[in-house]
């Protein structure tokens, strides 16, 4: 048994990694204090709730008991009150019977109230015989105060340990009242309140009954000593009751149940964790496995996932030089039907025909610097960004679009910066993204309803960098639309493609810029290009 033990504690700590062997080690120490302290939680919690029932009965039966008391003196009034004369031997054997029953009522007397202005009382019967050894004056002279039927509770340092009732029970002057002498460490019988209880009965803050706890725990404590205070439920014996338990650690933690927990968990544990280790272990060779037939797979595979990449790349390639040529031969076209009307005029203008020409000439060198950057894209070439007068840019894309948005009946209004704001940017890929903001305004003023539409193109220079702004007064852009205008492929137009937007933003974010999009507060949208300082630029290329 000896030997198969040592082999099991061997494969354990061969297969299982220090690491893993640690965290194992440091989750059952937190279990184990975790028990620990749930553990206490839950008997300090149960000796506060059998303190609570203990104090609840203790209370419970001292009221019962105070009670009893007003009966007995109720009854001796009743008595006194019904005979025409004191019968001092029935009266003298009633006092006898409730003593012999009631060994809590210590003594009885009848006593003569001292007249008014007196200070005498005469004990006229006391049961046992001559049971009260002192002078009771002081005490019948309050009694002697009091309104008939009422009851009261004194106490006299003549009587330690005990403490009296009175109860007048005649009007008349002198008076008579009974007395009762109460032993209130009987109040409470020994196996109604339990060792570990401690209990104070005290009237006015003055202690009538002082019982110490016992039993372990009573003189070590070091916890917190629970407390249960509550009055007695009677007018002529408002004592306070106070019931304490004083607890040791030992009363609320159990070695033998947190040590069975303690190895019970360990072993558990450490069962788990070799189990999940040779797990692991089998899934790390199935894995291997599974790697080296993926690569066979992967060499297998290669020429036709390279020849679909091509094909995929081919696909996009040729959407994103449709797009982009568009501009530039919707403008030669143009230039050129322009050209063509002003050739077969009468009077021709000589000096516009170059004009146009020479726009033909730029749309045709643009068109060729769009070709040369999806070469320079196919070929993994970077672009060169030049520093570039944005001003210049924006004054150069708003000739090319000026025929268009007069024909729109749009106007085109220009918020140019002095000194102009300059920037490093590639000026065609500029001019691109301001031809695409220029061109969606157009459409969204295409269906508005108003008298005067107007695109305006404002530039600045703020400390981080050069601004372009384009809005216009349109009904601006859909709640639903905003989150997703530069993602690819989304569009609200029946004819779009969806690139335009997301174009921009990519040509934008090249160059360490941002470009968004949102609605202004007096109607229409506004597309806010920032691009970065030249000094920014310059640190950042370096």
């Amino acid at each position: 048994m000896a030997n198969l033990d040592g082999h099991l504690n061997d494969m354990i700590w061969r297969h299982l990694p220090l690491r893993n062997l640690t965290v194992a080690l440091f989750v059952w120490l937190v279990l184990t204090v975790l028990f620990a302290g749930v553990s206490m939680r839950i008997e300090y919690q149960r000796a506060s709730e059998e303190l609570a029932a203990t104090g609840q009965t203790i209370h419970r039966l001292i009221s019962q008991r105070a009670a009893q008391h007003d009966a007995h003196l109720t009854s001796l009034v009743a008595l006194i009150k019904a005979a025409p004369e004191l019968p001092e031997t029935a009266i003298g054997e009633v006092f006898q019977s409730i003593i012999q029953f009631y060994p809590r009522i210590t003594a009885i007397d009848l006593v003569r109230l001292p007249v008014e202005g007196g200070s005498t009382a005469v004990s006229l019967i006391s049961w046992p015989n001559s049971s009260l050894k002192t002078d009771l004056s002081p005490i019948a002279s309050a009694i002697a105060g009091q309104k008939q039927g009422e009851v009261r509770t004194y106490l006299n340092p003549a009587y330690p340990g005990r403490y009296l009732l009175g109860k007048r029970a005649t009007a008349d002057n002198p008076g008579l009242a009974i007395v009762v002498q109460i032993d209130p460490a009987l109040l409470i019988e020994g196996d109604e309140r339990p060792a570990w209880a401690g209990l104070r009965v005290s009237l006015a803050g003055e202690t009538v009954l002082d019982l110490k706890a016992e039993g372990p725990g009573a003189n070590d404590r070091i916890l917190t000593q629970r407390h249960f205070s509550k009055v007695v439920d009677s007018q002529s014996q408002p004592f306070m009751v106070d019931v304490t338990r004083p607890l040791a650690l030992s009363d609320i933690l159990s070695g033998t149940r947190i040590g069975g927990f303690a190895l019970a968990s360990l072993a558990v544990l450490l069962l788990l964790l070799f189990t999940w280790q040779l797990k692991a272990n089998a899934r790390k060779l199935q894995q291997t496995a599974e790697e080296a037939e993926r690569r066979a797979h992967l060499q297998e595979h290669e020429t036709r996932l390279a020849h679909a990449l091509r094909v995929n790349a081919l696909g996009e390639l040729a959407s994103g030089i449709a797009h982009e040529l568009t501009q530039p031969l919707t403008a030669l076209l143009s230039q050129s039907q322009a050209a063509l009307r002003l050739a077969a005029s009468q009077d021709p203008d000589p000096a516009l025909l170059p004009e146009a020409l020479s726009a033909n000439v730029r749309e045709a060198k643009r068109a060729g610097a769009m070709l040369k950057r999806m070469r320079d894209y196919i070929s993994k070439r970077e672009q060169s960004p030049v520093l570039a007068d944005l001003n210049q840019i924006v004054a150069d894309i708003a000739e090319l679009v000026r025929a268009d948005l007069e024909k729109r009946q749009i106007i085109l209004i220009l918020d140019l910066a002095t000194p102009s704001p300059k920037a490093v940017v590639d000026p065609i890929e500029m001019e691109q993204v301001l031809h695409n903001l220029i061109r969606n305004a157009a459409d969204a003023l295409q269906d508005v309803d108003m008298v005067e539409k107007s695109i305006r193109i404002e530039t600045s220079l703020s400390e981080s960098g050069a601004i372009i702004r384009v809005s216009d007064t349109g009904s601006g852009i859909e709640a639903d639309t905003l989150p997703r205008l530069f993602e690819p492929f989304f569009t609200t137009k029946t004819d779009g493609m969806g690139l335009g937007l997301a174009l921009c933003a990519s040509l934008v974010e090249r160059i360490g810029g941002h470009i968004d999009g949102r609605n202004q507060t007096s109607g229409g949208a506004i597309f806010t290009v920032t691009l970065p300082a030249v000094e920014q630029y310059l640190k950042a290329a370096q």
